[in-house]
């Protein structure tokens, strides 16, 4: 009898955990607003960071996000539909499979010293916002794959019996078909992937971002400067630079933004399965 409340107690401890996790999170979330809320002031969030506000870490990792997101959607769709509708089931599929596995646990750095190497040294590039969204888009890649094979494998294969008998083409029923129907599970995939890289510091670190840089990127070709990596610098080497609210301000709009963009990439998910609701 005392062996089988075992599992009850331990199920019963990991709950307690998770809840005390939670408040925890809650609490800090909470200390973030309280410390930086004072310092959030249209000039500090609007100024440049020679006049002592954060416009061009802002900027930047706006720029950051879209961009790579803008590489990794169609990339990472187009692989899965492949991967799913038009790939033999076979020695080379189960490769791939092995191989997007072993990417998603890959540490950050060591993206970050692929794309070093890579983008920065062989192809010439150097630190700049395009190998930063390369790298990133290499990062994402794994989890924007993965979703959306899974919602295609959820898209009936009636679906595509009945568009095929209608004497559309493979490729037409894909289109037409399966992509507006996928297209939730294509965001869910978008927003997985921006939460892998939202507040990366080490992808960028040696890819895109320059410390000394003076105004915002003119070209894909110029460095950035993104919040993360901004905090990074103030706390790691200049931490006197800002009082303590300001730094913790910094840390509230990065926390902010990465909130803003997945809240619209979910938003966008929710109106296309309304809308697919509605064609079916």
């Amino acid at each position: 009898m005392r062996n089988r409340g075992i599992p009850g107690r331990a199920i019963l401890a990991m709950s307690a955990l998770s809840t005390l996790a939670v408040l925890a999170t809650f609490g800090y979330v909470c200390y973030l607003l309280s410390t930086g809320a004072s310092a959030l002031k249209p000039k500090f969030l609007l100024s440049s960071i020679l006049e002592g506000g954060i416009l061009e870490p802002i900027v930047g990792t706006l720029y950051l996000f879209a961009g790579a997101t803008a590489i990794v959607a169609p990339v990472g769709t187009l692989a899965a539909v492949y991967a799913i509708e038009y790939s033999p089931r076979g020695k080379l599929s189960r490769l791939l499979d092995g191989a997007l596995n072993n990417l998603a646990g890959v540490p950050s750095v060591v993206f970050g010293l692929f794309g070093f190497t890579l983008f920065c040294k062989i192809l010439g590039l150097g630190v700049c916002l395009l190998s930063g969204w390369l790298t990133l888009a290499c990062m994402m890649l794994p989890f924007m794959v993965r979703s959306v094979e899974e919602v295609l494998k959820m898209v009936p294969e009636s679906v595509r019996e009945a568009s095929l008998a209608l004497g559309a083409t493979k490729w037409q029923t894909i289109r037409h078909v399966v992509l507006p129907a996928a297209a939730p599970g294509v965001m869910t995939g978008i927003v997985l992937s921006m939460a892998r890289v939202a507040g990366e510091t080490a992808a960028i670190l040696f890819t895109a971002c320059f410390y000394t840089m003076k105004g915002l990127p003119t070209s894909p070709l110029d460095p950035v400067l993104t919040l993360s990596y901004y905090l990074y610098v103030l706390v790691m080497y200049k931490p006197g630079y800002l009082d303590p609210s300001e730094v913790f301000a910094l840390a509230l709009v990065l926390f902010a933004l990465t909130i803003a963009l997945t809240s619209a990439a979910f938003a966008i998910r929710a109106y296309y399965r309304r809308r697919w609701a509605r064609w079916t």
